[in-house]
């Protein structure tokens, strides 16, 4: 399992950008435009969202696949 962080910047604010075997699974960024809509589950992380990536990378590891995380600074 491959995880490739992205780190950005929008409006001169951090951005983080996440894939997980090329597939684009997250994007985290500032809600200051709308803070209203900054809830759980739909602009926000949820602890749902953490403990599904964890199963994922168990899972992968009982297949014996190798785990590694990348990180590329776009800033």
């Amino acid at each position: 399992m491959k995880v490739v962080i992205t780190v950005g910047e929008r409006d001169d604010l951090c951005t983080e950008d996440m894939s997980i075997d090329g597939e684009r699974r997250l994007f985290v960024g500032p809600l200051c435009d709308c803070p209203e809509d900054a809830t759980i589950e739909r602009d926000l992380v949820s602890c749902g969202d953490v403990a599904n990536y964890m199963q994922e990378a168990y899972e992968a590891g009982r297949r014996g696949e190798t785990f590694e995380i990348v990180w590329k600074d776009l800033v």
